[in-house]
């Protein structure tokens, strides 16, 4: 966003203000003790001036966001990343900070401190791309193939000490030094079930059956995820908010096509060393997986990889996509180790019973990190109409909010990202890139603004209507007053029931009765300014 197109959203952001007084309160709305809304645009936040950077948190904490979830990649940071050449880190050494070029920092730093200007909770995901010294192979592989663990612990390491709350720095304009805040909540790399951030994702062992496949992406990521581990303790994160997989929604298995991204249940078995029995690998099997072989080392696999059993909870990207078209929340994907939204059952009794088999009782919360639904127009490939994504996305918020297991529900973007403008207007790879935002690449805001606001979601038995919906903009612990409504269509709104939302974040969930077909919407009364917010409607009937 230029900054033509930043005034655009800042004269949005005031008309929001004096319409429905939805930016009026300095905090988000909170639904339980768990679910928080996450949101993620790493270009519309890591490659902008301070100012423009100051807009949009501003822009984001006023619309109800939690968390903001953003990439920090390691080769943006790294010295020499287009080296093959392993670079001499100067003294202290690469596990630290001040090793690493200074103007790499500038986004986190900037970012780091505005977010706590305006109390914003940040989530790093330390992730690829990799410095091209840190992986072996041949060059089409670098920032993705077998990233050194050892070089990962440092820059997780390094990190780690930048935002720990005792980081100084010195500003360059006015001399001044000042302590960088302190960033507690971590996520350990992107999609590694997925071969643009990891490879190989299977050993290429020319296998002439599924069977013969052999995993060779999550026994790597548990290198990574111990090392990460390891430099995150090191550095005085040792008590935060960790997450691990991140895993993207779905992949393949077919002996051909070794090159396909893993189902995410399945990639999670295979990281905690078990078969599809849920009993743990053994001899020649367990060997080629880098998993425990002798009943000592088995005895010791909780031990030696803390992060698997000890981290806060397990990250994944529950997209309802099914090779470029778009599903409804409830969808659950043929293959049933691919986990979209409506099948989050499959990965908590995944990861439920592969730590059983380690002697582990704990059931690990699901952060949803990742979500949205792309829209057409922009995207002439894989999208949905613009008036559908917000009850679509409305939908998959209902079912995260009913599942005690989900810790979050994410949206991801903030703003359209562009086409790949090298490619002609009729191929498909123009449009490779994402176009899931609240707005459109111009700045427009587009119709599921609104839902994002003030979702809505209402299935059917009967006469009987349950309705969901969020005051996402809300004060904290502060009620809001809420009418569900009933109109036949000729634009009289009649009441069919008031109620004061005392949920933490915002959320209602009842059930009414409707005379026969209609609409019914939520009529929020924003606590602060007393104005009425409504709902986009929902028809029944």
């Amino acid at each position: 966003m230029g900054t033509k197109r930043i005034r655009n959203l800042s004269r949005i952001a005031a008309a929001l203000v004096i319409s429905t007084a939805v930016l009026a309160t300095a905090a988000p709305a909170r639904a339980s003790t768990t679910q928080e809304s996450v949101l993620q645009d790493d270009p519309q936040l890591l490659g902008v001036r301070p100012y423009q950077l100051e807009q949009r948190i501003f822009f984001l904490k006023a619309i109800g966001v939690d968390r903001l979830r953003v990439s920090v990649f390691w080769s943006n940071i790294a010295p020499r990343s287009r080296s093959q050449s392993r670079p001499h880190f100067p003294s202290p050494g690469p596990r630290f900070p001040q090793s690493y070029p200074a103007g790499a920092w500038g986004p986190y730093d900037n970012l780091a401190a505005i977010a706590k200007k305006y109390d914003l909770k940040l989530l790093f995901t330390l992730t690829g791309p990799v410095p091209a010294w840190a992986t072996p192979g041949a060059q089409r592989r670098e920032g993705l193939f077998r990233p050194d663990a050892n070089d990962f612990k440092n820059f997780a390491s390094a990190v780690g000490l930048r935002y720990s709350g005792n980081f100084t720095v010195r500003d360059r304009a006015t001399g001044k030094v000042w302590r960088l805040p302190r960033v507690d909540s971590w996520s350990i790399w992107n999609e590694p079930n997925f071969p643009s951030w990891l490879l190989p994702i299977w050993l290429p062992n020319r296998p002439k059956t599924a069977r013969d496949m052999v995993a060779a992406a999550p026994h790597h990521y548990r290198k990574l995820l111990d090392a990460g581990w390891a430099g995150l303790r090191n550095s005085g994160h040792g008590r935060d908010l960790i997450l691990i997989g991140e895993t993207a929604p779905r992949g393949a298995k077919k002996p051909s096509q070794l090159g396909n991204s893993m189902a995410p249940a399945e990639f999670a078995r295979e990281l905690y060393c078990v078969k599809a029995n849920f009993r743990p690998y053994t001899e020649d099997e367990a060997r080629e997986r880098n998993c425990p072989v002798t009943p000592s080392a088995r005895r010791a696999f909780r031990r030696s990889h803390p992060g698997l059993f000890n981290a806060t909870g397990y990250a994944h990207h529950a997209y309802s996509l099914d090779r470029r078209a778009w599903r409804t929340p409830p969808w659950r994907h043929p293959i049933k180790d691919n986990v979209p939204i409506g099948n989050l059952g499959r990965l908590t009794r995944t990861l439920d019973r592969a730590g059983f088999t380690w002697g582990s009782q704990r059931r690990m919360s699901i952060w949803i990190t990742e979500y949205g639904y792309q829209t057409t127009p922009p995207d002439p490939v894989a999208g949905v109409p613009p008036e559908r994504q917000g009850p679509l996305t409305a939908w998959g918020e209902y079912m995260a909010y009913t599942n005690p297991r989900v810790a979050s529900i994410a949206q991801f973007l903030f703003v359209d990202d562009k086409p790949i403008l090298q490619y002609a207007e009729d191929d498909p790879k123009r449009w490779m890139t994402w176009q899931s935002g609240l707005f459109t690449q111009d700045a427009r805001p587009k119709p599921f603004l609104r839902d994002y606001l003030v979702p809505l979601h209402v299935t059917q038995e009967g006469l009987t209507v349950r309705v969901f919906g969020a005051y996402r903009p809300g004060k904290p612990g502060t009620p809001v007053s809420a009418r569900i409504e009933y109109s036949r269509g000729g634009g009289q709104w009649f009441v069919l029931r008031g109620m004061q939302v005392t949920n933490l974040r915002g959320y209602l969930n009842t059930t009414v009765t409707v005379p026969g077909a209609g609409l019914v919407r939520i009529l929020w009364t924003d606590p602060t300014r007393g104005i009425p917010v409504p709902t986009n409607p929902a028809r029944v009937g």
